[in-house]
């Protein structure tokens, strides 16, 4: 099979022509588009191609003008858990960004965690800013994040505006019950055998704490009381130790995992300051923390409690790398809290 490309140009009537095309075998065969293309009239032939050009040009010219987006690793949290929130500018090397945007650590229900420095970076012809911010909120409801104006070359361009959904910790049974009808019940009347039971206990136990008295060695019998000889530190640090071994994560194993977690806080805590942590709530806990470490390391810790507050009672399933974040939230905390003077 011989194949070969041709291009003619001819002469026909008032106007020139072009044929493009190949022949196979000895048989011609035009590219009917280019044909007609080519067989336009010289003016519309180049109007076309001009409007073509401008078309290219534009385009090119539109991709380099400089953009700037916001947006949210997760725009669905839970009270209190962190979400990164990133903003990137895109500009031309001899468009530089002369301003940066100053957004406040408390703004529409939201706090601000910790944010990174501006970095910068090229490539090609375009230089790429950038700034992550970590934020969370405490209230439930729905808050939006404002438009950010970052000026470049003397004109401000903004973000889009965003929305943060905050949703409270759902319980296993959230569902809703009707109040019942008072039942009537039956009165019983005590076994007389009940009451011999009672009275020989008060009477063995009477017994007991005499004899405890006169043996001058008894030992006061109080509630949350540690028999541990190692110090609140040497023993919560090396309780974590333990469970960082065990790799409960890997096996699954969620609830266990954060319930011994927050439970050698809660030891520490009660052993280092004399007081009940294990019978406080969450809030309680916080609140006590408020006074002793400062705005960034209570809102971690409470990022900590509430995913493990979630994961006990709502069958939470956060991610693997939550795990270990919260197991050095909880030691980086107790260090600062044993540097404290009671």
């Amino acid at each position: 099979m011989k194949v070969s490309i041709y291009i003619e140009w001819y002469f026909r009537g008032w106007q020139n022509a072009i044929d493009f095309g190949f022949y196979c075998n000895c048989k011609s065969y035009c590219l009917t588009f280019i044909r007609r293309l080519c067989r336009l009239p010289q003016k519309r032939f180049f109007s076309l191609f001009a409007l073509l050009a401008a078309f290219f040009i534009t385009g090119a010219a539109l991709a380099q003008t400089p953009s700037v987006k916001a947006s949210l690793s997760r725009d669905h949290v839970l009270i209190g858990e962190p979400v990164e929130l990133k903003v990137e500018v895109r500009t031309r090397a001899n468009l530089p960004v002369t301003a940066w945007f100053n957004l406040p650590d408390s703004f529409h229900h939201l706090e601000i965690l910790s944010r990174s420095p501006v970095d910068s970076a090229a490539e090609a012809s375009v230089t790429i800013y950038s700034q992550t911010f970590t934020i969370t909120g405490y209230d439930q409801g729905i808050w939006m994040i404002p438009a950010l104006g970052v000026n470049i070359n003397k004109k401000i361009i903004y973000t889009d505006s965003l929305a943060l959904t905050i949703v409270p910790v759902q319980l296993k049974d959230s569902a809703y019950h009707d109040i019942r009808e008072i039942i009537d019940v039956p009165e019983a009347k005590t076994p007389w055998w009940y009451w011999v039971a009672g009275i020989l206990s008060f009477a063995a136990l009477g017994i007991l704490i005499r004899l405890w008295l006169k043996s001058g060695t008894g030992k006061s019998i109080a509630a949350g009381a540690h028999t541990s000889t190692l110090s609140p530190l040497e023993e919560a640090l090396g309780g974590l130790r333990v469970l960082k071994a065990e790799q409960l994560p890997d096996k699954d194993e969620w609830k266990k995992y954060y319930s011994v977690l927050t439970g050698i806080f809660r030891i520490y805590i009660e052993r280092r300051f004399n007081t009940p942590a294990l019978q406080k709530t969450t809030d309680e806990l916080l609140l006590l923390l408020n006074g002793m470490l400062d705005k960034q390391m209570v809102s971690e810790t409470a990022g900590t409690l509430r995913i493990s507050d979630a994961v006990k009672f709502a069958r939470y399933r956060p991610e693997k790398d939550s795990a270990s974040a919260s197991l050095h939230t909880v030691e980086k905390v107790i260090r600062v809290l044993d540097h404290l003077k009671q």
